[in-house]
């Protein structure tokens, strides 16, 4: 039910948040978040750092919701991205504490479990890393000028 939550609420920002233009061309970087998101986390999981403890749909272990999710979340990542440097460290920086927060009432509802010396300050350069791999990416997939260009959303 969790990861559901999660997915709904991601998705509902995305709608609530982001021009319909703007996911027209954004809808690529929802691809590379998933696959980016499965990749990371199977690894992880497969390392032993972490599991998800909910049963739910999933793929080798990854709760399919927690995907889907994701996906949004990549699409509001990649909606506000500008082409100032300093304004996309900060951009991931906060996006990555975001993603920390998440993780911490997914712990505290028993939907999710670090292990063996994983922690959240390690979690939080985790999500750092990939993020930045994220923008890069869906740079390559979108074209880096088209992500700067056009409004960026309905209330922003």
């Amino acid at each position: 039910m969790e990861y559901l939550v999660w997915a709904v609420v991601m998705w509902l920002l995305v709608f609530i948040l982001v021009p319909l233009n703007r996911l027209r061309l954004l809808w690529p970087v929802a691809i590379v978040s998933i696959l980016l998101l499965f990749v990371m986390n199977f690894t992880f999981i497969q390392l032993g750092y972490y599991h998800f403890t909910k049963s739910a749909p999933a793929i080798a272990g990854v709760p399919l919701f927690v995907l889907v999710g994701g996906a949004g979340g990549g699409i509001l990542l990649m909606n506000w991205m500008q082409r100032n440097s300093f304004y996309k460290m900060l951009l991931v920086l906060l996006f990555s504490g975001l993603l920390v927060l998440a993780t911490e009432a997914l712990i505290r509802s028993g939907a999710f479990e670090m292990q063996n010396g994983f922690n959240q300050t390690l979690h939080y350069f985790i999500n750092v890393a990939g993020l930045s791999i994220l923008v890069w990416l869906s740079f390559a997939v979108t074209g880096e000028e088209k992500i700067y260009e056009g409004s960026k959303g309905k209330i922003f």
